[in-house]
C-alpha cells in the first residue's frame, strides 16, 4: 500500500506503455510545481528506466512473455518529484557499470543510465544479481 501522497502505478512490461507512464509523469511535475522544461527531463528519465527494465530485466525471458509488470511510484512534494520504477527481474551489480558522467558512453549500452543521471537531480540505483533493480530519481524544481 502506497503512502499519503504517492501514486503507484503497474504497467506490463511492454514498450506500448512507456506513453502512459510519460503522460503520469507529466501531470505528476505539474502537481509538484516542476516547470515544463523540468517535466520534459524527468519524463525522459523515468521512460530510460522503464526502457532499461524492458530490455534488461526478464533478458532470459521470450520477448512478448514476460507477465511481471513494472512498478512506478511517484511522490510529488512542494517543487520537487520523486519518482521510483522498480522490477522483479534479474538484477544486476550496480557498481560493476562503470559510468563516466563526464562524456556520454562510447559503446553501445550504458546510454540510458547516463541520461538518466544527467537529467535527474539525483539517482539512486538498488539492485543485486536476482533481486530485481529499483531506480530512484529525484527533480527539483528550477529556481
Amino acid at each position: 500500500m502506497a503512502e499519503a501522497g504517492v501514486l503507484e502505478l503497474k504497467v506490463p512490461c511492454d514498450p506500448r506503455y512507456i506513453s502512459v507512464v510519460r503522460l503520469v509523469v507529466a501531470g505528476m511535475g505539474a502537481q509538484a510545481g516542476l516547470t515544463v522544461d523540468d517535466i520534459d527531463d524527468m519524463k525522459v528519465a523515468v521512460s530510460e528506466a522503464c526502457t532499461n527494465t524492458i530490455d534488461h530485466a526478464f533478458a532470459a525471458e521470450e520477448s512478448g512473455s514476460v507477465s511481471e509488470p513494472i512498478l512506478i511510484r511517484f511522490s510529488p512534494r512542494p517543487a520537487e518529484l520523486r519518482v521510483e520504477v522498480e522490477d522483479v527481474g534479474q538484477g544486476f551489480e550496480p557498481d560493476r557499470v562503470q559510468l563516466d558522467l563526464s562524456q556520454p558512453p562510447s559503446v553501445e549500452g550504458g546510454l540510458g543510465l547516463y541520461l538518466i543521471h544527467q537529467l535527474a537531480d539525483s539517482v539512486q540505483v538498488q539492485s543485486a544479481p536476482g533481486s530485481g533493480t529499483k531506480v530512484i530519481m529525484t527533480k527539483r524544481a528550477a529556481r
